[in-house]
């Protein structure tokens, strides 16, 4: 191929050479010019067709090439002899129990707050440390005291009114045994009347003695109040309590919340409540930064949001996290048997599958339940030589194809 392109260009230059001088002729100089031209443009018209042709020519190795692979060898495809059509590749799931978990995002948030209102009114004394914006107390802790001697002194004035109808009491008791004693003597064969046994007298003194009982227990009640303290264990969010503060009966000063009160509320698509149904009792896990904490659906909100249109599921956690935190979610659903975990890429445009029978494609549709991090999760079925892998050009029922195990 050198030698005949060097050839050609010594050709070239041979022509360019002057000439010398010849007899006179007829034709034109300009006429001979044009007939030179049109000659050299052939000649490299025919060079360049040369030039492609002995480019595709084979060579000397692929002359000596075989003609294919040797039967056997790795990676030739699989097909019955002079089968042709697309590679493809496959894969044999086997049947298996599956779970499936739904990932979602919510907040920490608190059930219920509780208002920090005196069932008492009076002068305070005494505040605990804790009984501040972030304070942490427990349950039954002494979190305000207030001045107490009002108390101490209605409960000795109701004491003595109990006393004082007892004494009562007695004396109409003492005055009826009397008037039943006499009223027999003088008439010994008659019943004592009522008014006379001064039944109503004692009734009366008996009601007097319960009131008074009443008001000495309204009145310790009274006084025990003046200590405030809280049934739970929680956090103190507000308070404007101070010492020499009168507080009135009834009138909140602060705001607190339990650390049973303390959820996560996560928003969930109705598709996924459908997957982890039923959801209570469910077990999660919930991630705040680089803290990992064990969690239980513990209920289910009865309507959805009217914007989204998603559900909202409040779950229990095992340890308390700053409300508004946001959490990551990943809740178990139940156990799936007899399923396959088909890799994404077997899933076609339309959620369906391809799958080899006798070399030929078919369309599938099972039951996609879910989704995983392993794949897609669906019903076990038929699946064939194998499940495609990947989109098959000109791909349709019937297709013939050769394939290939997939690694």
């Amino acid at each position: 191929m050198k030698g005949f392109l060097m050839n050609a260009l010594r050709m070239f230059r041979q022509d360019d050479t002057p000439e010398a001088p010849a007899a006179p002729v007829t034709e034109s100089p300009k006429r001979r010019l044009t007939l030179r031209g049109i000659v050299q443009l052939g000649l490299v018209l025919a060079f360049i067709a040369a030039a492609v042709v002995f480019s595709r020519a084979p060579t000397e190795e692929d002359i000596a090439r075989p003609a294919g692979p040797p039967a056997g060898a790795a990676g030739v495809p699989r097909g019955a002899p002079g089968q042709t059509g697309p590679l493809v590749r496959i894969v044999s799931p086997a049947a298996a129990t599956s779970t499936l978990s739904v990932s979602a995002t919510g907040a920490i948030a608190v059930r219920g707050y509780v208002d920090l209102t005196p069932q008492v009114g009076g002068q305070v004394t005494e505040i605990s440390p804790q009984l501040r914006e972030g304070g942490e107390f427990s349950a039954r802790q002494t979190l305000l005291r207030i001045d107490r001697r009002d108390f101490d002194l209605a409960l000795e004035a109701a004491n003595a009114d109990v006393d004082t109808a007892r004494s009562s009491l007695l004396l109409r008791e003492a005055e009826g045994d009397a008037a039943v004693d006499n009223y027999r003597i003088l008439h010994p064969n008659k019943p004592v009347p009522p008014l006379v046994a001064k039944v109503p007298q004692i009734e009366q003194a008996k009601a007097q003695l319960a009131a008074a009982t009443a008001r000495a227990n309204t009145a310790r009640l009274d006084l025990s109040r003046t200590t405030f303290a809280l049934p739970f264990d929680g956090y103190i969010t507000a308070s404007s309590a101070e010492v020499g503060q009168v507080l009135t009966r009834g009138q909140p000063f602060g705001q607190a919340f339990s650390r049973e009160a303390v959820e996560a509320a996560v928003p969930l698509a109705p598709r996924d409540v459908e997957t982890l149904s039923p959801l209570p009792g469910r077990s999660a896990r919930l991630r705040a930064g680089d803290v990992t904490l064990a969690a239980e659906v513990e209920r289910v909100a009865p309507e959805l949001d009217p914007r989204t249109r998603f559900a909202r599921i409040f779950l229990a956690l095992e340890a308390p996290l700053p409300p508004g935190t946001f959490v990551d979610v990943e809740i178990d659903g139940p156990p799936l048997p007899d399923t396959f975990v088909l890799p994404e890429a077997a899933e076609q445009l339309g959620s369906f599958f391809w799958v080899v029978r006798d070399g030929q494609l078919e369309m599938a549709t099972p039951q996609i339940l879910g989704r995983s991090d392993d794949g897609i999760v669906t019903a076990a079925f038929d699946t064939g030589e194998g499940v495609v892998l990947g989109s098959v050009p000109g791909a349709r029922t019937g297709l013939s194809v050769q394939t290939s195990a997939a690694e």
